[in-house]
């Protein structure tokens, strides 16, 4: 499920599952899509902060209980098609969309977070990518973390499967900001506002842009992970 708030020309848009860890549901990948899309439409929004109910967690990825009745390399299949939409429409959104990254973001959620302009964390928070240790082949993972961070970085979030904090993070290029939790909603506010500033034709463009490699390579990622998932 996904709440929309509107303060000012920004919209906050919160995860809203916490009692099963925000993780990524049909319903809420649908619901994250068409919110997209209608602000993008609205000009009344000049941009977006993506956000989570919550201080449990941001986002435990999927929701790995949906689909339990299907055969699991079907389930799997349906979860990686959902996520490449909704990753699409996040790369896809022409204004400024920043995730506030309140506690862990693990595996698809971590994901969602790398696909916002901007990654601001609480000083707690982390990022971590745990298919591994399940046996489970992560190529979008890689595809999203190789256009930010240098190859050492994908080595220990996906080969390893270590968690890195917010300020290693930082280090790496995965976060842009890492401040202390009480401070991360003014913090993403005033950004938000920054950001909402600048938006227009010009900034579209920019993204476009910027994001033609990676569209490509997540559809890449995806059909890999496909090919490649042991039956």
């Amino acid at each position: 499920m996904i709440t929309a708030a509107a303060e000012e020309s920004v919209l906050w848009l919160t995860i809203t599952r916490p009692r099963a860890a925000n993780a990524l549901d049909a319903a809420t990948h649908d619901a994250l899509v068409a919110e997209l899309q209608r602000a993008s439409a609205d000009d009344d929004v000049a941009a977006v902060v993506l956000q989570a109910a919550g201080d449990r967690v941001f986002c435990a990825g999927a929701d790995l209980k949906e689909f339990s009745q299907i055969a699991s390399a079907q389930a799997a299949l349906k979860r990686r098609e959902l996520l490449l939409r909704t990753l699409t429409a996040m790369l896809d959104f022409p204004k400024p969309l920043l995730a506030a990254v309140q506690a862990p973001a693990i595996g698809a959620g971590a994901m969602l977070a790398l696909a916002c302009d901007e990654i601001l964390m609480a000083s707690d928070a982390s990022l971590s990518f745990p298919e591994i240790t399940l046996g489970l082949p992560s190529p979008m993972g890689v595809a999203m973390i190789a256009h930010r961070a240098p190859r050492q970085i994908v080595q220990r979030l996906v080969q390893l499967g270590q968690r890195l904090s917010a300020q290693d993070a930082l280090l790496a290029g995965l976060a842009d900001q890492v401040v202390v939790p009480a401070e991360l909603k003014a913090y993403c506010t005033a950004r938000a506002g920054d950001c909402a500033a600048r938006a227009g034709h010009a900034y579209a463009v920019n993204k476009r842009w910027m994001h033609r490699e990676l569209k490509r390579d997540l559809a890449d990622a995806a059909n890999a992970a496909t090919a490649n998932q042991h039956l």
